[in-house]
């Protein structure tokens, strides 16, 4: 992630086309031809007729949405050094990570094909994922409104299991690199088979977590998948390229169940799954997926051209910035059902707007080297006219105050900029060590995406443990003996006595009590 060259932009619409599942029967409301939607609003002769440029694919067509589709975008993009993003969207149980699975391992073995045709001598290959959990909902502290939230997941770690979130991981900005995942795993691979080979990790743990969904417990309600692949190249001139691949694989979308009409018959034939918008949870609470919602939104503005476009209502819309309304490429991969008229028509609209979006694609290329030499002629020539020396100048001694002149503020924001461009100058070779250390299994410290997991002991066989004796102090023993002195006989006793010795009995807790505290010699009370 790179600032890219403005005067070699190019304004690009989001590619989208369509995907018919598989094994659904057609309504008969609907009708499909070459890149043609036409359909019947039941109960009526109104029909409308939705086209698409991309073309529409079906399971008898023999045509593949991978090769055909997504191939040749990846190719283009990483020999022109530019970010490309293939992204499924649909209704529940389309086959939509099916189709990204595949379009995932098409996209390495393309990667691999075009880096050898470029003959780079000095390049690198990273690949990371992650998966973006939506945790059951919870009651907020603030509105006492029941709140769903988004955790970010490590794919590349092993699986944590039936172990409880921890807070995830945190999407930070950069004011030059923009949005990153602070602490994801990043590895460094050198030849396609490695890159399969974690990438068939982080797809293995992705269908773990989608097989706990809507199980109850502290298991979540939807997944979604991001796989990103990283091409890194060192040009002749001393600048570096690097073209950015990423996969999102969206949970399913599901419109929420009506009482008439085909979505009730949706619904009592199970079509209103648990993931999505308007889902249900374990215990029969409805749910909307927020990252979902988020990227709808994130659309329409764009598809309106408003001049706020909300990408921080989620963590996932802040890593696909570049990709929808950025200076990346988008390919959207709309899957429908065809096997209801509400679903597959809200899905289309849907598709229509993201193909109104309208993208700057540009290559991203930096020379670090030209960069700080120019900044640093300037920094000479402010500090000949300051009267400081340009030697040894960092941005933690220099103060500004409201009385600070143009040419102190300059200076300041010359050197800031100056030591950013130092630090990601050496992002290539902080990648290196670091996947050097996550292959080697070093110890990176604690996980901060999952909490460890617990043993897990059956209710049948857990026995209760018996006290241990801890050893008493000084202090202490003679509270004991205190109290065992102070303690009225059960028998003969006056009736009065008991009071006494209850009395006595909370003073030494009491005197115990401040002792473990504040670590005093306090006698204990008779």
């Amino acid at each position: 992630s790179f600032r890219a060259s403005v005067n070699m932009a190019r304004d690009e619409l989001v590619r989208v086309c369509v995907k018919c599942c598989p094994g659904r029967t057609q309504a008969p409301s609907i009708k499909v031809s070459n890149k043609t939607f036409e359909l019947q609003r039941p109960k009526t002769t109104l029909t409308k007729k939705i086209a698409f440029q991309e073309g529409i694919y079906s399971s008898g067509s023999g045509a593949s949405v991978c090769h055909d589709f997504v191939s040749p975008a990846v190719r283009s993009a990483v020999a022109a050094g530019e970010h490309v993003t293939a992204m499924s969207f649909g209704a529940s149980q389309t086959g939509k990570t099916t189709t990204m699975g595949e379009a995932t391992k098409v996209a390495v073995s393309d990667v691999f094909a075009a880096l050898e045709g470029l003959r780079c001598t000095d390049s690198m290959v990273t690949v990371s994922a992650l998966m973006s959990a939506i945790t059951p909902p919870a009651q907020s502290n603030m509105t006492g409104r029941q709140v769903c939230h988004e955790v970010l997941l490590d794919s590349l770690l092993p699986h944590g299991g039936d172990a409880a979130y921890r807070g995830g991981l945190h999407v930070r900005e950069h004011p030059r690199t923009g949005f990153f995942v602070e602490g994801l795993t990043t590895v460094c691979v050198s030849s396609e088979a490695e890159a399969l080979e974690y990438v068939q990790h982080a797809m293995t743990n992705f269908e773990l977590e989608k097989e706990r969904c809507g199980t109850g417990g502290g298991a979540p309600l939807s997944v979604h998948s991001l796989v990103t692949i990283n091409v890194w190249r060192r040009q002749a001139d001393g600048s570096e390229m690097v073209s950015e691949v990423q996969l999102l694989d969206l949970a399913g979308w599901q419109r929420a169940p009506s009482s008439s009409g085909s979505n009730a018959n949706a619904a009592k034939n199970g079509g209103g799954g648990s993931k999505g918008q308007g889902g249900r949870t374990a215990g029969g609470a409805s749910f909307e997926d927020i990252v979902i919602k988020a990227v709808m939104r994130v659309c329409d503005s764009l598809e309106q051209k408003m001049s706020h476009i909300p990408y921080r209502d989620s963590k996932l819309t802040r890593l696909m910035c570049n990709p929808l309304g950025g200076r990346g490429s988008c390919l959207c991969v709309l899957h429908v059902g065809l096997d209801n008229y509400e679903e597959t028509e809200a899905m289309l609209q849907f598709g229509k707007r993201v193909a109104a979006i309208r993208n700057s694609v540009s290559p991203n290329s930096i020379n670090y080297a030209a960069l700080q030499s120019s900044h640093g002629e300037r920094i000479r020539q402010l500090c000949k006219v300051l009267g400081r020396s340009p030697e040894g100048l960092k941005t933690g001694g220099m103060a500004m105050s409201m009385a600070s002149t143009d040419e102190e503020v300059e200076l300041r924001d010359l050197v800031a900029e100056c030591e950013s461009l130092a630090q990601l100058s050496e992002r290539w070779e902080a990648t290196q060590r670091a996947s050097e250390r996550f292959k080697r299994g070093e110890d990176t410290g604690s996980r901060l995406d999952r909490k460890p997991a617990r043993a897990q002991v059956s209710e049948m066989t857990r026995k209760p443990e018996a006290p241990v004796p801890r050893p008493l102090g000084g202090n202490e023993e003679k509270a004991r003996v205190v109290k065992a002195g102070n303690q009225a006989p059960r028998d003969g006793g006056a009736e009065g006595e008991g009071t006494g010795s209850d009395m006595s009995d909370i003073g030494n807790k009491l005197a115990q009590l401040q002792m473990g505290r504040k670590g005093s010699r306090l006698r204990p009370m008779s």
